[in-house]
């Protein structure tokens, strides 16, 4: 053996025996994770999620892990937050993890209800889809989009960017988020807080009518309630797109992002089937069962199917996705809303 190999065989020896106890330890880590879990026999999830969405998930959990019962409870984002700071006010602490949008969640990592957690699975992800204390990490990637009703509206009319909305002659075909607090932050975030203001006071006067949830707006869009609306979901527009429902969206400059954010409760009753659950649900095999259900963009690199599919739709799109930091803005960011639509 020369001196090359003989010196080649002494760093790969030294590179085992330093990496042996990391990797004995994460083992054990597993395997005290899994023995907690089995002892709780219990793991209670508040979400923002439709319950049908969430379902083939949690049953997938519960496949893998069968000594483990999952209990949903699905709510707006700012109902599962009343919820979770009245109880924790009550000194009741009765969920083991939760999902917030950007307008809720610093209200609750200020309230101390978000757990520190390394969560290993996203080493690789964006840092923009974690918060940097490591108190949370994003589920999915949402893009939120001006849509409109193809047998209402001619191509030859479509709007095509956020200007064309503002047109005279869609006052009072137009429909909009009625807590659209979020969407202040997004175009905050996209243009700055000046012209998102001019922007939304000028939208304002085509009196587009309030309604609740994008969901429901998406079916009301398509069944010709409105021409148009101002900020739906992207992945309903084309979930219902495939099963024929007359519905287009603009292409528009830029495309607004943001995360729904995940987290594990600080004081769970069940702690350690929550950190079994936070590890499978940011693991790549679940990543991509979870992506292509949604039909939105992973926030892991290495997914493709559902997420590939939407990546390949926003294509050449300049997308801008709205920082946690921004939630700082959410009280201001909801009176600027209520003062312009709210009247």
């Amino acid at each position: 053996m020369n001196k090359v190999s003989r010196d080649l065989l002494i760093v790969q020896v030294a590179l085992v025996l330093l990496l042996s106890p990391i990797r004995v330890w994460g083992q054990d880590r597993d395997a005290k994770i899994v023995e907690g879990a089995k002892q709780e026999a219990k793991l209670v999830f508040w979400g923002t999620d439709l319950a049908r969405i969430m379902a083939p998930v949690l049953n997938a959990f519960q496949k893998k892990y069968p000594f483990v019962q999952p209990e949903y409870w699905r709510a707006g984002s700012e109902q599962v937050v009343e919820k979770e700071l009245s109880e924790a006010r009550a000194g009741r602490h009765n969920f083991d993890y939760s999902s917030v949008d950007i307008d809720t969640y610093l209200e609750t990592r200020k309230a101390g209800l978000m757990k520190k957690y390394d969560w290993p699975n996203t080493k690789r992800w964006d840092s923009k889809y974690k918060d940097p204390g490591g108190y949370a990490v994003a589920r999915n990637i949402l893009q939120t989009v001006i849509g409109y009703n193809t047998d209402l509206v001619p191509a030859a009319e479509a709007p095509k960017t956020w200007e064309d909305v503002l047109d005279p002659k869609w006052k009072g075909a137009l429909s909009q988020d009625k807590d659209g607090y979020d969407w202040v932050l997004m175009l905050w975030s996209a243009w700055g807080k000046e012209k998102a203001i001019s922007y939304l006071n000028r939208v304002a006067k085509n009196n587009p009518v309030l309604g609740e949830g994008s969901s429901s707006r998406t079916e009301m869009l398509a069944a010709g309630a409105f021409k148009i609306d101002l900020r739906l979901n992207l992945n309903q527009i084309r979930e219902r797109q495939k099963k024929g429902a007359p519905l287009q969206w603009v292409r528009s400059n830029p495309i607004l992002e943001k995360g729904t954010f995940m987290f594990i409760a600080a004081r769970a009753p069940h702690p350690n089937a929550a950190l079994l659950f936070a590890d499978w649900l940011t693991s790549p095999e679940v990543q991509q069962i979870y992506s292509d259900i949604k039909g939105q963009i992973s926030p892991d690199p290495t997914i493709k199917g559902g997420s590939a599919e939407m990546a390949e739709a926003l294509k050449g799109l300049n997308r801008v996705f709205v920082p946690l930091e921004m939630g700082k803005h959410t009280s201001e960011a909801e009176q600027i809303y209520k003062q312009i639509f709210w009247k």
